[in-house]
């Protein structure tokens, strides 16, 4: 595995090498220095004396020599100690601040994955929850929509009824009802509308027309009448509609299932020359 130093570490690395250099050559020098001095102060003064049996005469006399013992040689000096080899440089690990910084960094972007998965699971359940919303409101909307169709149908079924019930009571009253009193009245509807009626804009065929005509209790028209087959001459048919309408208000019969019959619908038979 190959260590990259930084330029710092360089830098501190050569100045080690430099001041663990200049050491070596310190101890050495001291070494020599020792060494030195020991060879030159090695070796004492020699120190000589002399005994007298008696005091010496005044006569001098030949002093007596004593030989000169010789100079021992100087100790051999010692071997100098070599100097020691110099350690191996040590591997410098990597600086701890940048693998803290490079875990820091590996775990604030675990965190970010994770918030992020957190983040998507959100999500997917929010829109569970809201398809799930939906779902039950388009539910409730088929149910009140299915009630309603329910209902309209009921209705319309009672409406049926009802209607049955009134045209079942309307044919027993108009059963009851004296056909000699109908045509006593629609006979003097006829008259009247021919007294008003300018018969000479019709055919001297004198064709039958058939009007529907929507009577009210007090023998008023509501409306306008309804020409259900007319004369083939639209000159004519527009005479007897404004006849019609000039001729207003008729007589009503005072029983109330005939009056009833009358207001309705009625459908007269008109000859316009007759």
């Amino acid at each position: 595995m190959k260590i990259v130093l930084s330029p710092q570490d360089q830098v501190i690395r050569k100045r080690a090498a430099m001041l663990s250099v200049l050491m070596h050559v310190l101890l050495f020098l001291g070494m020599i220095f020792m060494v030195d001095w020991k060879a030159v102060h090695v070796n004492p003064s020699v120190m000589e004396a002399t005994l007298w049996d008696s005091l010496p005469s005044k006569q001098p006399s030949k002093p007596a020599t004593k030989p000169v013992e010789p100079t021992p040689p100087p100790p051999e000096p010692k071997p100098e100690p070599k100097p020691p080899e110099p350690k191996p440089p040590e591997k410098v690990a990597p600086p701890e601040p940048q693998v803290k910084q490079a875990e820091q960094e590996a775990e604030i972007a675990l965190k970010k994955r994770e918030d992020e998965k957190k983040r998507l699971l959100d999500e997917e359940k929010k829109k569970e929850l809201e398809q799930k919303k939906q779902e039950e409101k388009l539910k409730k909307i088929q149910e009140a929509l299915r009630k309603q169709e329910e209902e309209d149908k009921l209705k319309k079924i009672q409406d049926a009824m009802r209607q049955q019930d009134m045209d079942a009571q309307q044919s027993a009253a108009a059963g009851a009802v004296d056909p000699s009193v109908l045509n006593y009245y629609m006979g003097l509807m006829s008259r009247k509308i021919r007294s008003t009626v300018n018969s000479g804009l019709c055919p001297v065929t004198n064709p039958e027309l058939l009007v529907d005509i929507q009577m009210t209790n007090s023998g008023d028209i509501s409306g306008m009448p309804k020409l259900v087959k007319g004369s083939g001459d639209a000159v004519c048919d527009d005479a007897v509609i404004r006849a019609i309408l000039a001729a207003k208000p008729f007589d009503m019969p005072d029983d109330p299932a005939a009056r009833k019959k009358m207001v309705d619908q009625i459908r007269l038979k008109f000859r316009p020359r007759s």
